[in-house]
């Protein structure tokens, strides 16, 4: 004999199944991730009161000005700058 505490939880699980065999339920995320950003390979504009440029490439990078930390010469790599002087403003790293 079948109860309806057996009967309601079948139909239930019956019911899911058939429904993810027909493709029912969530989506698939298919959107597109957002474009990388532009490499900043030409660098910003060098203040008058720069130290001079260290070198022209590093390792195949042109080296350029970045104005963070106070500004400093240095090569942007995956993304990550690596800087190539010390801080001119502060004298240090």
């Amino acid at each position: 004999m079948i109860t309806i505490k057996t009967f309601v939880p079948a139909v239930a699980v019956a019911g899911g199944l058939s429904a993810a065999l027909l493709g029912f339920g969530a989506a698939p995320a298919l959107a597109d991730p957002p474009p990388p950003p532009p490499p900043p390979a030409l660098g910003e504009p060098v203040p008058a009161w720069a130290p001079p440029k260290p070198a022209e490439v590093w390792i195949g990078q042109p080296v350029v000005w970045h104005s963070g930390w106070g500004g400093r010469w240095g090569v942007w790599v995956n993304g990550g700058f690596i800087p190539l002087t010390s801080n001119p403003v502060t004298g240090g790293g």
